[in-house]
């Protein structure tokens, strides 16, 4: 095998991990470990980091180590709601150019994540509540905001797996995700951009509730 293709496995593999909360924010990387883990040699590993640096997941600090990114409260904030901006955004998009389609699609989301809250399988719960947002945006038509979205989106995912995994909270996301839909279901897409924002503003909530307690 190449160094090229290896490089790219390696670095869905630890990003997957940081994503999936597997590799804490903040945590430190060892190259050493990880090709040890991995059981492949080091140069892939570094050239792996190198793309993850690029991507703004991992943080190369000269004389001090390499890192999982972590976010400021500022940060967290300026994520949610740019996150918030471009959901909007999608839902007008969306519901302008297929609107049929697009209630199709994430009311399938949403009925998933009710059969998934039901067993329960929450982490199933949390991989349906991941696609109905990415849904939003990929429906939306607009190329540009599809790629601005994806300059965000593992972040996003990262911090959507610090979320405390409670059955409240979950039942709360899959609610106002149907509402989302019964919205936009009947042309409301005003309405249905305002639910996603109070939606996107509860996560930035949580969050911060949650980094202050980790800070404590």
């Amino acid at each position: 095998m190449t160094i090229e293709p290896l490089k790219a496995t390696v670095a869905n593999t630890i990003r997957a991990r940081i994503v999936a909360g597997a590799l804490d924010l903040g945590q430190r990387v060892s190259d050493k470990d990880l090709a040890s883990e991995l059981r492949v040699s080091r140069t892939p590993v570094r050239e792996a980091l190198l793309q993850l640096q690029a991507e703004g997941l991992i943080v190369m600090r000269p004389r001090s180590g390499t890192f999982v990114f972590e976010l400021s409260p500022d940060e967290i904030k300026d994520i949610c709601d740019l996150r918030g901006i471009f959901e909007m955004g999608a839902i007008r998009m969306g519901v302008a150019l297929q609107q049929e389609r697009l209630v199709s699609v994430l009311a399938t989301r949403v009925a998933e994540a009710t059969e998934a809250f039901a067993k329960p399988d929450f982490s199933q719960c949390e991989a349906l509540d991941t696609a109905f947002h990415e849904t939003l945006i990929a429906l939306s038509g607009n190329k540009y905001l599809i790629e601005s979205y994806r300059t965000i989106s593992d972040k996003v995912r990262a911090l959507r797996s610090r979320l405390p995994p409670t059955r409240e909270r979950v039942g709360n996301a899959i609610a106002q995700h149907r509402r989302i839909v019964d919205l936009i279901a009947l042309g409301r897409s005003d309405d249905a951009a305002d639910e996603i924002s109070v939606h996107v503003r509860n996560v930035h909530r949580l969050l911060a509730v949650s980094a202050a307690r980790d800070a404590a």
